[in-house]
């Protein structure tokens, strides 16, 4: 069934909600490519979306290749295989959810857990963490942004090789050990007690 002009409308809204993150101008250009994109273009991709709903459900089940960089009993932890930048996180929730307010704080525990350890060990500029509403559910993204190295726009993803992830996901998990202050040990010095002598006058019987 073809779409109206109002859910068009809609569709492109929920687009250009999608590219909030980019710079300024890469926003602009994709904002104008989505504002000329056709009903059957929009149609299109809209039938590809939903042949992907489903997409999150199996990465939560562990249904599909994925590299898992973390998870607890709420939600898992992936490696986005399109990234907008080396490290890209996508924290999914275990059970589905659509509404960003049913969100479980365990995700977003996670999510932040995740960002922390992007942050320290990829060393990027910042580490941002966006709850996003993306083919029907609502999923946590933990996105690294880097010095001089803007995030990639749509046309500019592509598919990472699971064999760089995995090297990826080892760089993320690196443990950093703390090395053990060592122990101030005070001695205290004990004072000497100093022996008074009394002299006695000599008597001259």
């Amino acid at each position: 069934m073809p779409l109206t002009d109002e859910q068009v409308a809609a569709l492109k809204q929920q687009l250009k909600q999608q590219i909030q993150h980019l710079p300024e101008d890469k926003r602009a250009a994709a904002e104008a490519h989505i504002d000329s994109m056709s009903r059957e273009a929009i149609e299109a991709m809209l039938a590809q979306e939903q042949t992907r709903t489903n997409i999150f459900r199996k990465i939560a089940n562990k249904e599909v290749d994925s590299v898992v960089v973390d998870e607890n009993s709420h939600a898992i932890a992936v490696l986005e295989i399109r990234p907008l930048s080396r490290g890209h996180v996508l924290v999914v929730p275990k059970t589905k959810v659509t509404q960003k307010q049913a969100l479980p704080n365990e995700v977003l525990e996670l999510a932040k857990k995740v960002g922390e350890k992007v942050q320290r060990n990829l060393k990027p500029k910042e580490t941002k963490v966006n709850i996003e509403q993306k083919l029907g559910e609502v999923v946590v993204e933990v996105v690294p942004v880097y010095e001089g190295l803007p995030l990639k726009s749509e046309s500019e993803r592509e598919v990472v090789p699971i064999e760089e992830l995995e090297k990826v996901k080892e760089e993320i998990n690196v443990v950093v050990m703390e090395k053990p202050k060592p122990e101030v040990v005070k001695i205290e010095k004990k004072e000497e007690k100093s022996e008074e002598v009394v002299r006695m006058k000599r008597r001259i019987p």
